[in-house]
């Protein structure tokens, strides 16, 4: 393969950059539509007395949200198996109610005596806690500082690993990756909870993985170059590592597309955020890295690295 990447290095930048822009207007305008782990919510462990599915237990809740006009839909309900419960035993978690705190509990009892009719269970195994507000933006604030400490530890990696130019194209590709997936999340509507985040915090490493791949051509093929433009030493470093770039990301969406299909509305969000998030850093890793490296460095090829 022979594409001219670099040729055509500013149209790629005029897309970032319009992705970038329409994606801090979805955040500002829309925002992320917060889930239970952020905002608060309940938390009921209950172990049925016969074996249930998710489906079931959302077509329950469905009922219950139509005979008593609940606050939240079927939709909003994250539902976890418990491993070792014999598919009778699970967690389930809904948000909180818009209402004073004696108004909830009313509710919360109310939503636990219809479940109990639907489908029978053993009051002495039920556990049920709720997540405050306060809690929520502890989490939201813990969240933020993961995103920020792993940007920051693969900016050292990076800056030991590369030269400066180098590592610098990378963090703006890890910006440009994390701003269009959270754009992504806003204009979706998916509830943005712990899952989501370890979904970006995957995405973040996956596309700096693609991206060191990219950059280490191109710093061992500056080593034997001859007589060639840093623009044709780029381009052809990238139509060398093109086969594994596509391969490893169309084996990696392959079973993304497995989990988004069988893995149940419960790891929806995660595998729908990692699905675009990996799309979005292939993008980036041969779009704005490599076109981004060749602004910074010039066309002057530099062997010194």
């Amino acid at each position: 393969m022979n594409f001219q990447f670099m040729k055509h290095r500013f149209t790629f930048f005029g897309i970032s950059i319009a992705l970038v822009i329409v994606s801090v207007l979805l955040l500002v305008v829309k925002g992320l539509n917060y889930g239970i782990d952020f905002k608060g919510g309940s938390i009921i462990h209950v172990r049925f007395d016969k074996e249930i599915n998710e489906g079931k237990i959302r077509e329950i809740f469905t009922g219950i949200e139509k005979a008593r006009s609940l606050y939240f839909t079927s939709d909003q309900l994250i539902i976890q198996s418990v491993t070792s419960g014999q598919g009778r035993e699970y967690i389930i978690q809904y948000p909180s109610a818009p209402v004073d705190s004696q108004k909830t509990a009313d509710v919360h009892d109310m939503i636990l005596s219809d479940l109990k009719v639907a489908a029978p269970f053993s009051d002495e195994a039920l556990e049920v806690s709720n997540v405050g507000p306060t809690v929520g933006e502890e989490m939201k604030i813990q969240g933020i500082e993961a995103a920020i400490l792993s940007a920051i530890g693969i900016l050292l990696y990076l800056a030991y690993r590369f030269e400066f130019q180098s590592a610098s194209s990378s963090i703006i590709a890890i910006i440009h990756d994390l701003m269009v997936t959270l754009g992504f999340i806003a204009l979706t509507g998916i509830e943005f909870d712990i899952t989501v985040l370890a979904a970006i915090l995957t995405m973040l490493g996956y596309s700096v993985n693609d991206s060191i791949v990219v950059l280490d051509r191109i710093r061992e093929n500056r080593k034997f170059a001859k007589e060639t433009s840093f623009s044709q030493l780029i381009d052809d470093s990238i139509n060398q590592t093109l086969g594994r770039t596509i391969n490893t990301s169309i084996t990696t969406l392959l079973a993304l597309f497995a989990l988004l299909w069988l893995g149940g509305v419960s790891i929806y969000g995660f595998a729908l955020t990692l699905t675009f998030g990996v799309t979005v850093g292939t993008y980036s890793s041969v779009f704005v890295v490599s076109p981004l490296l060749l602004e910074m460095t010039g066309e002057k090829l530099n062997k010194t690295r």
